[in-house]
């Protein structure tokens, strides 16, 4: 049974492929499915663990995954190995005590963890010590608002800032410039479509048969 993902690539000043972000598809078609969220992350974590050719989808790269609140509650980080996955949470999640504790706990376990399409707001600044990545839609933030954003990180090196939706050399340039040390949007490469089949690959600590009676984080 053939799985299929989009993969886009993160790179870094010099343009050398840091990691990839996923992204769910269910065909060869290079469009997203009209499907939730939660559905779309259980999906890309199945072909994902399903396939030997999952590190293929990366080129052994970390792979960047969107988790919703729910998905994050019931574990499913925990199916990959620390060193594979960048665990992104969604920019529709609230910064309340629940998703800090996840973050927290996720920290501890030693995987880096990404904030999508960042707004700034103060209650995130609690999350700060926990991030490794924050990812700012380049098109949608002011320089103004990067640099108040860098303001705020000062005391939090370890964060690295991802542009996103690069999509000219003027805009790479100017991004560098602002900051920014990860860059990702159509100027490097558009979502390329991988097709997949099962079974198992064996870099996954536990089996997809484990998601659902895993317990929650």
């Amino acid at each position: 049974m053939s799985r299929f993902a989009a993969r886009q690539s993160i790179v870094d000043k010099n343009n050398n492929v840091f990691a990839y972000e996923l992204l769910f598809r269910d065909s060869l078609i290079n469009v997203f499915p009209n499907i939730d969220a939660d559905t779309a992350t259980v999906k890309l974590i199945e072909t994902t663990l399903e396939s030997r050719q999952s590190q293929t989808f990366t080129n052994r790269k970390p792979a960047f995954i969107n988790f919703t609140l729910e998905t994050l509650r019931k574990g499913y980080p925990l199916q990959f190995n620390k060193e594979h996955i960048i665990v992104e949470i969604l920019e529709t999640e609230q910064p309340d005590q629940e998703l800090l504790a996840i973050c927290k706990n996720l920290y501890h376990k030693g995987y880096e963890i990404a904030l999508d399409d960042f707004i700034h707001h103060q209650q995130w600044h609690n999350f700060f010590p926990y991030i490794k990545i924050i990812k700012v839609d380049f098109r949608q933030t002011s320089p103004n608002e990067v640099l108040e954003l860098l303001d705020h990180l000062t005391d939090h090196p370890q964060i690295q800032l991802l542009a996103e939706k690069i999509e000219t050399q003027q805009e790479f340039n100017l991004a560098k410039n602002l900051g920014f040390e990860l860059f990702q949007g159509y100027f490097f490469d558009k979502p390329e479509v991988m097709q997949a089949k099962a079974p198992f690959l064996d870099t996954v600590e536990l089996s997809f048969s484990n998601l659902q009676s895993h317990k929650a984080i």
